[in-house]
């Protein structure tokens, strides 16, 4: 009798448990996270991030990779208006889900040495700090790419 008992426990046990196994589902894999920094003026450089960051879109799918491009020092004349890379931008923001973000601290210093206000792209959006700003986002997860 008691191996029956024993046995009658087990198998109950078994039929309570097996509906909350079947519904817990393994978590999806996440989307990759990239942040892309851009701290240098030469095109041949911002061509690069740009290109990168649409690699990665192409190789995942669009919503299926989070990229955001972080602007600072020599790099935010990728931004300024008017860039001879707006087209490309415009591409990667509105079609391909790419955010750009620029280093207002860069911003002010450069305003205050020129002496006028900058004007860029309206795809852009301003963080305090742009190193901070990548700091952040590995913190979140990201993975940092400095081509």
């Amino acid at each position: 009798m008691r191996t029956f008992t024993a046995l009658f426990s087990l198998a109950l046990l078994l039929v309570l448990a097996l509906p909350q196994a079947w519904a817990e589902t393994p978590d999806a894999t996440p989307i990759p996270r990239v942040a892309l920094q851009l701290s240098d003026h030469d095109p041949i450089r911002q061509t690069m991030v740009l290109s990168v960051a649409t690699n990665l879109v192409n190789h995942y799918g669009i919503g299926e990779v989070d990229v955001e491009i972080v602007a600072f020092g020599p790099g935010l004349t990728l931004l300024r208006r008017p860039s001879p890379f707006a087209e490309r931008i415009t591409e990667l923001a509105a079609e391909k889900g790419v955010r750009f973000t620029y280093c207002q601290i860069t911003v002010d210093s450069t305003e205050q040495r020129e002496g006028q206000r900058l004007f860029l792209v309206s795809e852009a959006t301003s963080t305090p700090s742009g190193a901070v700003r990548i700091i952040d986002l590995v913190g979140q997860g990201y993975v940092h790419i400095a081509p």
